[in-house]
């Protein structure tokens, strides 16, 4: 059952992905993203095998996955770590 914790907890969610600019993402690319930064986190970059095991992206499709890395790299929100590919980033903020 969904309780009015959990609601205003979502409310402070998208209010604070709208502070950050991540409104105009799709839910599969903001997923994406938190699953990089996490692993960026715990490991130093998001190798992309990780990145499809991570639990905010296990359910998703590998399609959906990869997708969402091309849409992140194209509106420069992630990039490649090194030149090898595989590995990403948060791209620094401007």
């Amino acid at each position: 059952m969904i309780n009015s914790t959990l609601i205003e907890l979502k409310k402070l969610l998208n209010s604070m992905e709208n502070d950050f600019g991540l409104n105009s993402l799709s839910e599969v690319e903001r997923n994406v993203l938190y699953a990089i930064k996490d692993l960026e986190k715990e490991k130093g970059a998001a190798k992309t095998g990780h990145l499809l095991d991570h639990e905010f992206t296990a359910n998703m499709s590998r399609v959906s996955v990869f997708r969402g890395i091309k849409a992140l790299e194209k509106l420069k929100k992630i990039e490649r770590k090194t030149s090898k590919r595989g590995e990403y980033i948060v791209s620094p903020s401007k």
